[in-house]
């Protein structure tokens, strides 16, 4: 399993960063929490995180200390904190159609990485996602949704394969994640590390991408 980790993250970071060095400990155990409660949420039908009126209290009072940060699509098929089998406190989720990083999005993963010392930043895509699908069409649209399309379509370039096209969509909102200094200075300092995923939404299995 510790090779499986470190293929991930070390794929996340020539992504990000040009670089397969592995640094954080706490990321890998952060990584390895996300792959089992995949695999749990795959084999039950009920989502056994804590949501206590206690652990609510605790982090109202303390804070959160999340275990990743998830940029992903804003997709209802995604039920992220279920996919995960997390709850209250453990991910700090960016959410947006197409799963893209904007100056605000690209701010809130900085946020949640230098104050609140996240160790995992996971980018995931998702199969059949309605953005990438009317990036891959002649469609054109107007106002915000012009410039998701126009962003994807930058992303994919001519790649006409669905599936090709959410991954490549998802790894170039992973890399963009490298033009932020505080991120890649961070990744240097071994404070956090990058992973990519793509979710099928009809096994509801997430592949973490890697070499």
């Amino acid at each position: 399993m510790k090779q499986e980790l470190n293929a991930i993250l070390s794929f996340g970071a020539q992504a990000v960063s040009n670089t397969k060095n592995v640094f954080d400990e706490a990321a890998g155990v952060s990584l390895d929490r996300l792959i089992q409660g995949n695999s749990n949420y795959k084999s039950t039908s009920v989502n056994p995180a804590k949501l206590t009126s206690e652990l609510r209290e605790n982090t109202a009072i303390n804070g959160q200390t999340p275990l990743a940060v998830v940029v992903c699509c804003s997709d209802s098929r995604v039920p992220l904190e279920h996919i995960f089998h997390a709850g209250i406190g453990e991910l700090f989720v960016i959410r947006n159609a197409g799963n893209l990083i904007s100056t605000f999005d690209l701010g809130s993963v900085e946020y949640a990485v230098e104050h609140l010392g996240t160790p995992l930043v996971l980018l995931m895509g998702h199969t059949n996602c309605g953005a990438v699908g009317a990036a891959l069409s002649p469609v054109q649209e107007k106002g915000g949704l012009a410039a998701i399309l126009s962003e994807i379509r930058a992303a994919i370039g001519p790649e006409l394969d669905p599936r090709i096209a959410e991954e490549k969509n998802t790894l170039h909102a992973l890399a963009t994640l490298g033009r932020s200094p505080i991120l890649q200075e961070l990744h240097q300092q071994g404070k956090v590390e990058f992973a990519a995923a793509v979710y099928n939404i009809q096994t509801g299995h997430v592949d973490f991408l890697q070499e």
